[in-house]
């Protein structure tokens, strides 16, 4: 465990042995078939999901019954109920492995408790709300400002490669257009 919360958390250099020798204290390591879900809509779930190997997608059910992807967690990205982590109210979307996955589990409720005595820990804590909150302002704007090319292509540079691990119709609603415009758009952009 020691070994993939060393890698995990190599970008921190600040980080000493003996705060990732706590990190992996408090922390699980769980591996995930694909389609397994690791939180439902409504469940208060306070798990931090770093994703080591695999991928996660965060979707919602619309009124109409349809899933609308909100999010994809490749490796090296972090995940989890927000709504239950910042409010501590239930969740508000499903998290599904899209593929076999290796994950790394931390209960946040404890993560805080630890960095309330370390320094570094609370900073790797302010870190991280710092990069949810960068990636949220670049969600809405993506949704805002982008044309659905737009959009697309963005996905392609932000995510190489990600586009043939997950379904069109994934990909389709978590861009907001459906799956026949996806695919007129990838034949278009295909031409050119």
């Amino acid at each position: 465990m020691i070994e993939e919360i060393k890698e995990a958390f190599n970008k921190y250099s600040f980080l000493t042995i003996k705060d990732l020798l706590v990190l992996a204290s408090i922390s699980k390591l769980k591996i995930v078939k694909k389609g397994e879900h690791l939180i439902s809509e409504g469940d208060l779930n306070y798990n931090v999901i770093l994703v080591i190997k695999g991928l996660l997608r965060h979707y919602i059910i619309d009124k109409s019954g349809e899933e609308k992807t909100l999010l994809f967690v490749p490796e090296k990205h972090s995940t989890g109920s927000s709504n239950t982590i910042a409010n501590n109210k239930p969740a508000i979307e499903n998290i599904i492995a899209l593929e076999p996955s290796i994950l790394i589990i931390t209960d946040y409720r404890v993560t805080e408790k630890v960095s309330s005595d370390n320094p570094r820990l609370l900073k790797l804590q302010i870190q991280n709300f710092k990069l949810l909150l960068s990636e949220a302002v670049e969600h809405i704007k993506y949704f805002t400002i982008l044309s659905p090319e737009e959009r697309y292509l963005s996905f392609c540079n932000t995510y190489p490669k990600l586009e043939q691990r997950v379904k069109q119709k994934y990909l389709a609603s978590y861009l907001g257009v459906t799956p026949s415009s996806l695919s007129r758009l990838r034949a278009r952009l295909a031409n050119q």
